[in-house]
């Protein structure tokens, strides 16, 4: 974990910005900056801890992260794998004040974190940022809950079908990929276990759909991919 020194208001000139800062002045801007903080985080570093106080308002800048949480059996779920740039964590700072579960890098991350008094003071005073804010929110949401649906209702292959697909096209933009998770944290994401997730891969491989070197996974013919996951 490694903090960024600032100075100046380096957020109007930083190249990676969400959407909603787009909608704030020179003024708005400097009290962003003076509210936040950048931060590095190497892979396996908590950038969030279930159960610690819910301060700061959470964007990641870049890296792959996971979003977890403990059940009440005391296993972790892996919630979602996302990207930056990307909010995370937000929810728990207004509704909550206890973040109700953890966020952990996934590879290399930077991460601006933005204290809640000052965030809060820009959405109560401009209602574009505000509701710019609340799309985002909102489309996360929505995609959230097609993920949990698709998660429950689907057969297991098709369910890896959809994780591959997703790492392929959505996290990594190229049919090579290096998945960032065991074998037993992959049964997690898709709601399966290591046994299931390993027999699925070796049935995959056989039929060549693709191609497999320790974490490295090719691609072959993401078209039968996409046919297995839309079958459900």
């Amino acid at each position: 974990m490694e903090p960024i020194n600032k100075t100046g208001n380096v957020c109007k000139d930083c190249l990676v910005k969400s959407s909603s800062v787009y909608n704030l002045n020179d003024e708005e801007m400097e009290v962003l900056c003076s509210n936040s903080i950048e931060i590095h985080f190497q892979k396996g570093e908590k950038i969030i801890k279930e159960g610690a106080f819910a301060q700061n308002i959470v964007f990641i800048k870049s890296g792959i992260f996971k979003i977890h949480q403990v059940g009440p059996v005391q296993r972790d779920e892996i919630l979602k794998i996302d990207k930056g740039p990307v909010f995370a964590g937000v929810s728990d700072v207004f509704a909550n004040k206890i973040h109700t579960y953890s966020i952990t890098a996934l590879d290399n991350t930077s991460v601006c974190f933005i204290n809640y008094s000052g965030y809060k003071h820009l959405i109560e005073n401009n209602g574009r940022f505000a509701l710019e804010v609340m799309r985002i929110l909102s489309s996360d949401i929505v995609d959230h809950y097609n993920f949990f649906v698709n998660k429950i209702q689907k057969q297991l292959n098709a369910k890896l079908a959809d994780a591959l697909l997703y790492f392929a096209e959505y996290i990594y933009g190229e049919d090579i990929i290096n998945i960032p998770l065991t074998r037993s944290e992959l049964g997690e994401f898709i709601g399966t276990s290591r046994e299931s997730v390993s027999k699925i891969i070796h049935d995959f491989t056989k039929d060549k759909l693709i191609e497999v070197e320790g974490k490295r996974i090719r691609l072959l013919n993401k078209d039968l991919l996409r046919k297995i996951s839309q079958a459900g």
